[in-house]
């Protein structure tokens, strides 16, 4: 069963990957989901992206893709991506516990 979030991969530099995932308490229909996400990364591939979203999230049900060459930063994803790393921190400093 999947949560039903929007998800999306983002290859911002190449090799640099990240994931944008609404939040799960997030308004249904509203004009731009990523105002109510979070990213994580960056990783080194696609696959680490999908396997860290994997290991700490509920399954979104799928995501969208944009590689590098189709890379696109509007302003709602730069708010969010700016803090994906301290996102990312946050997971790891979960699974310690």
């Amino acid at each position: 069963m999947s949560t039903n979030c929007e998800c999306m991969m983002v290859e911002k530099t190449p090799g640099e990957w990240f994931y944008i995932l609404e939040n799960y308490n997030a308004p249904k229909n509203s004009w731009n989901w990523i105002d109510h996400a979070k990213a994580y990364g960056p990783f080194a591939s696609e696959d680490d992206a999908a396997q860290h979203l994997s290991d700490n999230h509920a399954n979104p049900g799928g995501w969208s893709i944009m590689p590098h060459d189709q890379f696109r930063e509007s302003e709602s994803m730069a708010r969010v991506l700016k803090d994906a790393r301290e996102n990312l921190a946050a997971t790891r400093r979960r699974r310690q516990w």
